[in-house]
């Protein structure tokens, strides 16, 4: 990377129309015309993403991704890149290794070097520093936002077994990656901790940042990342209604009762009873790329959140998300549910492809879905408790959106706490079918 005096002046208007993306584009090594387009398959983060053709290849047109990282979430974007290179490389030499089974296939994202040969483009403009990178369009693939937009209930379970294998696929293709020069993208996401400090702040009503005092994190970075979210930033009526709703209390209640189980993954992490490994961050079903004809699973992409955690929780918060039939935003308690028939098709696709995992975290693979929908129910109801200051709502959104997205998880927790048993019986069958387990903290599944 090139020190901050290198980084190339650029003119680039206000909202990036297409033909600046093509300018922008022109800066790496393409050959022949270009023509960029708005990307309509964007996420909610990296809004200024475009796809761009190049005509000059022997072989036709080829497609690119050109995007910028959202600094307003990426704080440090260097380091994002920085962590994303290295998971590509790691899944790169581990292709080359013949990591793959027979039937199994597997594409890494590409990033295309900029003309001075670095690896994505910095430029300054009038809003100040911007980061770019151009990757290649993996062809032939497509993506689902949800289960529930397949036809039939043999597809869903088909695409469900093969999100499952892809994260197994993952998690084998980046094992090896060095944890120790790798740092959050985003400081406190996926600390537990963090989060229930957070809860308790609020629930205590702090207001400032020396009423907070006692609860923010000692990390500096950690604690300037996330000392908004230890605040309340409603009106004091406001926020006593929001507390003491007889919709809310029992989930508070829940919330406390709870907090002991939430640390489970951070405490194993911790003693050593479970690896810290790379992890992708953000495992929702979108960001899987399946083949258009065949749906088996390709790649997993949008790297942005690559950070050393422990794999369960990726695992975690894919099958909590697609385990539930009723979806996030569900009102009525009860339509949330567990579709068993979903979390053994998750699992079996997991199972059989696994190879990088220890007997600990296999027994933890039931409470490690568990921990998550907590965590993500205390995260949206802690924000409706504050005044939505993390988890921002739109023109067209309710007022109690994050309410009920936060009860919805808490519910769901619940119902995972129910069918614990079912759960586990599920893995543990599985287990035995393809042979999985290990015999300690530093064992791999036998291939």
């Amino acid at each position: 990377m090139r020190s901050p005096k290198a980084v190339r002046r650029l003119s680039i208007s206000e909202e990036y129309p297409v033909a600046q993306a093509s300018r922008l584009a022109s800066r790496f090594v393409l050959s022949g015309p270009l023509e960029a387009h708005d990307f309509a398959e964007k996420g909610n983060i990296n809004l200024h993403t475009f796809v761009v053709e190049a005509f000059g290849g022997t072989n036709g047109p080829r497609e690119f991704i050109l995007q910028q990282i959202n600094q307003q979430v990426f704080t440090r974007p260097q380091a994002v890149m920085s962590a994303m290179i290295a998971c590509i490389e790691a899944q790169q030499k581990n292709l080359a290794a013949g990591a793959l089974r027979e039937g199994e296939q597997w594409e890494t994202i590409s990033l295309i070097p900029t003309r001075e040969g670095e690896r994505y483009l910095e430029v300054n403009d009038r809003r100040g520093y911007a980061c770019w990178r151009l990757m290649v369009r993996i062809a032939r693939t497509r993506t689902f936002k949800s289960l529930g937009e397949l036809p039939g209930n043999e597809r869903r379970l088909f695409i469900a077994e093969q999100a499952g294998a892809g994260l197994a696929l993952f998690g084998t293709l980046t094992a090896g990656m060095d944890t120790t020069g790798l740092s959050n993208p985003l400081p406190g996401y996926r600390d537990t901790r963090v989060y229930y400090d957070q809860l308790h702040s609020v629930l205590a009503g702090n207001r400032t940042r020396e009423d907070a005092a006692s609860r923010l994190p000692d990390d500096p970075e950690v604690r300037q990342a996330t000392e908004r979210h230890f605040l309340v930033h409603l009106p004091a009526e406001e926020s006593r209604r929001r507390i003491e709703h007889p919709e809310v209390r029992p989930f508070v209640d829940l919330l406390r009762e709870n907090e002991d189980f939430a640390m489970l993954l951070l405490r194993e992490m911790a003693s050593g009873g479970i690896r810290r490994a790379a992890i992708h961050g953000d495992t929702k079903l979108d960001n899987f790329l399946f083949d258009d004809k065949t749906g088996q699973v390709k790649a997993l992409v949008d790297l942005d959140t690559i950070m050393p955690h422990t794999w369960l929780a990726d695992w975690g918060d894919m099958v909590r998300s697609l385990c539930n039939v009723a979806g996030e935003k569900e009102r009525q308690a009860d339509r949330i549910q567990v579709d068993m028939d979903i979390y053994r098709a998750v699992a079996r696709g997991f199972l059989r492809s696994a190879r990088n995992v220890t007997a600990r975290e296999l027994e933890l693979m039931v409470e490690a879905v568990q921990v998550i929908a907590l965590e993500l129910g205390m995260r949206f109801l802690t924000d409706y408790l504050r005044g939505d200051s993390y988890f921002k709502l739109g023109p067209a959104d309710p007022p109690d959106l994050n309410k009920v997205r936060g009860l919805a998880q808490l519910t769901l927790f619940q119902r995972l706490r129910e069918r614990a048993g079912d759960t586990r019986d599920a893995i543990e069958s599985l287990r035995r079918e393809y042979g999985v387990g290990g015999l300690g903290p530093e064992a791999a599944c036998k291939d």
